[in-house]
């Protein structure tokens, strides 16, 4: 989501569940009175997903299905056949999923139906699905995400917080909420393993990734996706000082003109500028003493300042955990300083060893003094 990150090798048997549920709808189109006849429906489903299309309450949600008028029956059948294939459109302005609304009208009662008959699947199978050749289920989901994404896959891919998911840490969410959008209870492109903190209820939770005055055609171009559109891709990070150091997210040069959009829908949701500065008062110092054990390797004030500028490209890369990425955020900033700059910032309590403070009206020929290098004042 904001890291690009790959699916889990154990989703492709959503994919064969959804192939099940779309039989069942395509089933129920065949003719204008359709009576259900579940011996001959069964026979056009998967041999090893006959144990799940058995279950009481998968059958019961069937029976409902059929109960539905023709004309209800055809928009279940077109909103799951349109919903699944979103990834086909997500630069569509044309395109919108299907959500159900709150208003409990009659209107919803194809909607209504649709997601109990996927939301009571999902239910089953996230418990886990043995198979011959595959399987399924919430642990494994994380555990395969995990080895999936390899440096990636040990963090959150929101947050970037450490997670230790092939321990079951965090929490598998459905990035667009099962409840609203039926025909993506499934989807294995709409499930993501997270840490709970930004699944939970102070963090993104049941809300909708979508603003509501952008609902409708389009809507998808105003959202980052789990593995389709990374936030990382198209954001550039700046470091403000005022009123205190906190982050803040800009379009880069990655995006395009739904960018901005993008990441106010993500902060939205996650509120990420506020989590990620929250814990810069544990980085600064850290990276301050990393810095000048760096430059103290340096004999001239050229030499210190290729070291102190390496020492920032080497974290600017890395995302093995939230405080490293935060260090690496930072660091990218900095890199944009000049050396005059980064030395009133980070190095003014150094000194030449004959006294002069670095900073001050030396060249940039001159050296940190005798070979001995240079020393901080006692």
């Amino acid at each position: 989501m904001f890291l690009a990150v790959k699916q889990a090798k154990c989703s492709r048997v959503l994919d064969r569940v959804m192939d099940m549920v779309q039989t069942i709808l395509d089933d129920s189109v065949k003719t204008l009175v359709r009576e259900l006849d579940f011996d001959e429906l069964e026979k056009g489903i998967e041999p090893d997903l006959r144990a799940l299309f058995g279950q009481k309450k998968i059958r019961r949600d069937i029976e409902a299905l059929f109960q539905l008028t023709y004309l209800e029956r055809t928009k279940a059948c077109r909103a799951f056949a349109s919903d699944r294939e979103y990834v086909k459109h997500i630069d569509d302005g044309a395109y919108g999923l299907h959500r159900r609304s709150a208003s409990g009208d009659g209107q919803e009662r194809p909607l209504e139906i649709l997601s109990r008959l996927c939301n009571d699947l999902y239910d089953i199978i996230r418990k886990g699905l043995p198979e011959k050749e595959d399987s399924f289920s919430v642990f494994l989901l994380q555990k395969e995400y995990e080895e999936a994404n390899g440096e990636n896959g040990r963090v959150c891919p929101v947050c970037v917080k450490e997670n230790l998911f092939h321990l079951g840490e965090g929490e598998v969410d459905h990035y667009f909420p099962r409840k609203q959008y039926p025909a993506l209870a499934l989807h294995p492109y709409n499930l993501l393993p997270v840490c709970r903190d930004c699944n939970g209820p102070r963090g993104k939770h049941t809300k909708n990734p979508v603003a509501s005055p952008d609902l409708g055609p389009g809507e998808l171009r105003t959202v980052f996706l789990p593995y389709l559109r990374a936030g990382k891709d198209e954001i550039r990070f700046q470091v403000s000082e005022e009123p205190s150091r906190h982050i803040v997210m800009k379009p880069g040069p990655g995006g395009d003109g739904n960018t901005e959009k993008r990441i106010a829908n993500m902060e939205r949701l996650f509120d990420l500028g506020r989590r990620w500065s929250g814990i810069f008062s544990y980085v600064y110092e850290d990276i301050k003493e990393e810095l000048n054990h760096a430059v103290r390797r340096g004999r001239t004030r050229e030499e210190g300042l290729l070291f102190l500028r390496r020492t920032m490209e080497a974290n600017a890369r890395s995302t093995k955990g939230r405080k490293d990425f935060i260090k690496g955020v930072y660091c990218g900033w900095l890199l944009e300083k000049s050396d005059r700059e980064l030395e009133d910032m980070f190095l003014t309590e150094w000194k030449w060893l004959d006294g002069t403070k670095i900073g001050g009206a030396a060249s940039d020929s001159e050296t940190f003094g005798s070979q001995a290098g240079w020393q901080r004042p006692l």
